[in-house]
């Protein structure tokens, strides 16, 4: 008689020969059907603690490695959950936003069965390739940390009835009640960066922005507005990409034009790093002569010539907040949308 905790070299060599350890393997080494067998590998409420910690224990003597599809077939689910970027692979890496988005998402889903795989769509042929895979149902949701470009890809997730979870704004949020939406609030954030260089007596101020077709760069400009108003009218106002070269080009544009300022509003603490470069090698100092508050408190805004004042954002808390929606959505919750809000954190440049 066997014990259950025995293995015979009869049934040793039986599956040596077969190949493969199967799960009928680890149902006749547990004496269970290959039913209970299978519901105790996936953590069925339906079976006891004792047979689920029984079946593992013979899983683990005979060397069983559980299959993902037969796994996905079992539970309905892949356990795994997209996560999306439609800009250009290289902005991925250089913008410190995107990695502490993907910081926030992974540490959060560390705590879950669902495994995070990263996709780039920036191109046709990658959107439809994504398209592919939604369609065969490869996902259990997805997180699109890019949403301001290539909307067909939430399109496809819409089409498909995909859970979906977008971070950032879009204009007039098109896929609200749809998706789940995590953001922070440029306007309130911008008008924080605003109060803050008024409030150092700097009447005469600039803006540097990223792109003008961004939702983040008309909603920060429109918070700027709310407090310098006709102060900061159109022609003091220059829209770019997010990165410091771009801001060092458009400072270098506007002092070519002008020295009738006190203060740049910089839509992105890259942005900023490269106005004050383009400001030093005017020979312009900060902040005695200029104010330069940044956005976003990457960790870059510590180690600048002086250290510079900007708007925290937390995009790491996002990142959780929309790993933790993706998988309330796949247990059946309706979308939500959660606003995050911003704070002043003051450092040297202003």
């Amino acid at each position: 008689m066997l014990d259950g905790n025995t293995v015979t070299k009869g049934s040793i060599m039986s599956i040596a020969k077969r190949g493969s350890v199967t799960l009928a393997d680890v149902a006749e080494e547990a004496k269970v059907s290959r039913s209970t067998a299978s519901r105790a590998l996936n953590d069925s409420p339906r079976i006891s603690e004792e047979t689920k910690r029984h079946v593992r224990e013979a899983a683990r003597r005979i060397g069983f490695v559980p299959n993902a599809q037969g796994r996905a077939l079992a539970v309905g689910r892949t356990e795994t959950i997209a996560v999306i970027v439609t800009e250009p692979i290289d902005e991925l890496f250089a913008d410190p936003t995107y990695s502490a988005f993907l910081g926030g998402i992974t540490e959060r889903l560390t705590e879950s069965a669902y495994l995070p795989v990263l996709l780039q769509a920036s191109r046709p042929s990658e959107r439809e390739r994504f398209r592919h895979h939604l369609e065969r149902r490869a996902f259990d949701a997805v997180i699109d940390i890019s949403p301001y470009k290539g909307s067909e890809v939430l399109d496809s997730m819409r089409d498909l009835n995909i859970p979906g979870v977008i971070v950032g704004q879009m204009d007039d949020q098109p896929y609200e009640g749809i998706f789940s939406i995590v953001f922070s609030d440029d306007f309130e954030g911008a008008q924080l960066a605003a109060q803050a260089v008024a409030e150092r007596g700097r009447t005469r101020p600039i803006a540097i922005l990223g792109p003008a077709d961004n939702p983040a760069s008309t909603d920060r400009l429109a918070g700027y507005r709310q407090v310098f108003g006709e102060a900061l009218g159109d022609e003091r106002v220059r829209f770019t990409q997010w990165d410091s070269s771009a801001g060092f080009a458009s400072m270098m544009e506007m002092l070519n034009l002008t020295d009738d300022f006190d203060a740049v509003l910089a839509g992105s603490d890259r942005i900023a790093v490269g106005v004050m470069e383009a400001l030093r090698q005017s020979g312009i100092e900060v902040p005695e002569q200029v104010s330069v508050i940044g956005f976003d408190d990457h960790p870059l805004s510590k180690d600048t010539t002086p250290p510079l004042t900007t708007i925290h954002q937390p995009l790491y808390e996002e990142g959780q907040i929309a790993a933790d929606l993706a998988m309330r959505m796949i247990d059946g919750e309706r979308p939500s949308t959660v606003v995050e809000h911003m704070r002043l954190v003051e450092r040297e440049s202003l």
